[in-house]
This record gives C-alpha cells, structure tokens and sequence, in this order.
C-alpha cells in the first residue's frame, strides 16, 4: 500500500451538513477499496490564492490515507464531478507502508502534542516569574564593575 494525502477545496457557501456528507463519502471510498483512513484534517476557511468560479475563499479540508491507485482513481472521480468541490489534489507521499504502524504512529504522536501542551503551560508561567530573575544577573556584572 502507498500513502496518499489529498487536499480539497470546498466551496464557502456549502454548509457544514454538506461538508460532511462530502468528508463521508471520501471516507466510505477508502474504506470501500480496503484503505485505511489516517486523518481528516480541517484547515477552515480561507481566502484563495485567485478566484475559481468566481469565489474568493474556500473550505480547505486536507485527507491522510493509505490505499492502492484504484482508491484514488476513484475518490478523485468522485470529486471531478461533485460541484461543492472548488479543486482537490492527491499526492503519493511515500510507498509500501505499513498502515497499521501509521496509525499506531500517529497515536503515539497525538499523545506527545497533548503532553506538550501540558508541559508548555508551566514553562510559560515559569518564564513569566523568571523574568526578574534575568533582571538580577544583569545588575550582578554592574554591580562587579563597579566595584573595579
């Protein structure tokens, strides 16, 4: 199996209810064709780069999964001829992988990113009361040039 990553561009004025059915049916063609699903990842609304169909911004939506070329024949086919669909792409990011160490791999990876949140917020608050400690060492190199 190959891992794919898609990008898709929903159009702004499809509702979240459409928005999901969409994500669904991406999802139901992955799983359909014997894919494995590692992450949807919603990026929001942003303004595009230029207009395409006359709209300036668009829902960016980006699809992390592991399949064969069938799967992405089909998703893309899909996609061509959805109109809420603005552009999409599809890249191979890597070949022959293991689904299954992806996804234990992205796991393991979610429990580091909560656990740096975690950690980051006493370090934040220690910076904050370790700023008159700063102020402290630099009055010591005055303080010992003057008594030069």
């Amino acid at each position: 199996m190959n891992r794919y990553e898609n990008i898709t561009i929903i159009d702004a004025d499809v509702g979240e209810d459409d928005k999901k059915a969409l994500l669904e049916r991406i999802e139901s063609q992955i799983t359909k064709r014997n894919g494995t699903l590692l992450a949807f990842d919603d990026w929001g609304m942003r303004k595009l780069a230029y207009e395409i169909r006359k709209k300036k911004q668009g829902q960016y939506v980006r699809t992390d999964f592991c399949g064969t070329g069938e799967i992405v024949d089909a998703i893309e086919q899909m996609l061509r001829h959805d109109q809420r669909v603005l552009r999409f792409m599809t890249v191979r990011m890597e070949e022959n992988v293991d689904p299954e160490a992806l996804q234990a791999g992205s796991e393991e990876e979610a429990g580091e990113q909560e656990s740096a949140a975690e950690t980051a917020e006493p370090e934040t608050a220690s910076a904050e009361t370790g700023a008159p400690a700063a102020e402290t060492e630099e009055s010591t190199p005055a303080s010992q040039e003057e008594e030069s």
